[in-house]
């Protein structure tokens, strides 16, 4: 019985579907790292983590999802809420909490997101979607491609 012909056709038919299914995720570590690259550039105080990546069709565009993590500065801790103390609201536990939260740095954490698009010369553009304070005023031209 000649089973080598099957298992030859079965082996290049899952080589054939592995292929395709690591294409639709290139360019996804290209991206990653221009984030983190344009975030260390803008502030090394900032720690980036990266939570969701999402890739379009053939790797021709990447967004990246994440949080900033910062130092609170003295503007974000004057509008910040204090924890709540009062022990029939927030439970026994609460002052004991909020007095161990008292003496540790506090830090502010923010949503981040980039978009790359890609074509066959590498990467066209990155820009940031979020946080606000690092997306910029996109030109006049892009906006009539995006259909806006």
């Amino acid at each position: 019985m000649k089973t080598r012909t099957p298992v030859i056709a079965c082996c290049m038919v899952v080589a054939a579907l592995s292929a395709g299914c690591a294409a639709t995720y290139k360019n996804t570590s290209a991206c990653e790292q221009s984030m983190r690259q344009s975030a260390q550039e803008v502030s090394a105080a900032d720690t980036l983590t990266i939570h969701h990546t999402g890739t379009g069709i053939n790797g021709s565009r990447v967004v990246v999802e994440g949080t900033l993590e910062h130092p609170q500065t003295a503007s974000e801790a004057a509008v910040a809420k204090p924890p709540n103390t009062n022990i029939i609201e927030a439970g026994l536990l609460a002052p004991v909490t909020a007095a161990f939260q008292k003496n540790r740095p506090h830090k502010t954490v923010v949503p981040a997101a980039v978009e790359c698009t890609y074509d066959a010369n590498g990467q066209s553009t990155f820009r940031w979607l979020a946080p606000a304070r690092l997306v910029k005023d996109a030109p006049k031209g892009d906006q009539a491609e995006s259909g806006e």
